[in-house]
């Protein structure tokens, strides 16, 4: 478990109670028909799955209520128009931005120094 795991579950005030079991995640339910050349009516089904660590957790209301929310601000509206979504305008940003550079060759001249410039700051360089 990483460091960045452990401070954000201690950040949200969630405590892992066990981690013995396991959870079975199966591929969605895929059939093959006129597969098998001795009877065109029966049907193949695969059924491969994973596994992954199931986690029993404890976590205060408050602090899952808080995620939910945030959740639905960055994903949840993505089919609702009128309502602000967050991740959907920060995506479409980038987009206008990468195309602005790509015409406009000053502009990518610029974005280039300002980027240095605040990586210089970040490593307090400056």
């Amino acid at each position: 478990m990483s460091n960045e795991f452990r401070e954000w579950l201690y950040t949200h005030h969630i405590n892992i109670v066990d981690t013995n079991k396991r959870f079975a995640r199966y591929p969605k339910f895929s059939t093959e028909f006129f597969m098998v050349e001795q009877d065109y009516n029966s049907i193949i089904q695969h059924s491969r799955y994973d596994t992954e660590p199931l986690y029993t957790v404890e976590i205060p209301k408050s602090e899952l209520e808080r995620i939910c929310d945030f959740e639905q601000q960055v994903f949840g509206n993505m089919r609702q128009s009128g309502h602000y979504n967050m991740f959907e305008v920060l995506m479409d940003q980038k987009e206008k931005e990468k195309y602005l550079r790509k015409k406009y060759p000053a502009v990518d001249l610029a974005y280039t120094n300002y980027s240095l410039m605040l990586k210089l700051a970040e490593s307090g360089e400056l």
